[in-house]
């Protein structure tokens, strides 16, 4: 997976791009966390992400839920349908009150 962030004043839109599983979701972790130490809110543009897996979805839950609980706003935008559906499946932004929009 690749990524590039764009940042504007106190927000950050982390851009992905590739597959979201066992294999980068650390990194992915690692990288949101960084995010949080440096802005107050975050966009997370899943456009380029094609595939998600279990172990994906489980390190972008508990960084989300780090950063929610140190006080930083996050969205996921962009979602491609097929990966919103297991997102919904999960509970994903109930059990975190994180908003989901789908790619347009």
């Amino acid at each position: 997976m690749n990524y590039r962030i764009e940042e504007e004043q106190d927000h950050a839109t982390l851009y992905l791009e590739g597959e979201l599983d066992m294999t980068v979701g650390s990194k992915l972790g690692e990288v949101l966390r960084q995010c949080g130490e440096r802005y107050s809110s975050i966009s997370v543009d899943f456009q380029g992400v094609t595939f998600v897996d279990s172990s994906g979805i489980g390190s972008l839950y508990y960084a989300t839920k780090e950063l929610l609980a140190g006080g930083r706003a996050m969205e996921i935008v962009n979602i491609r349908e097929e990966i919103l559906d297991i997102l919904r499946i999960l509970g994903f932004a109930e059990a975190l009150g994180v908003p989901l929009k789908p790619a347009s």
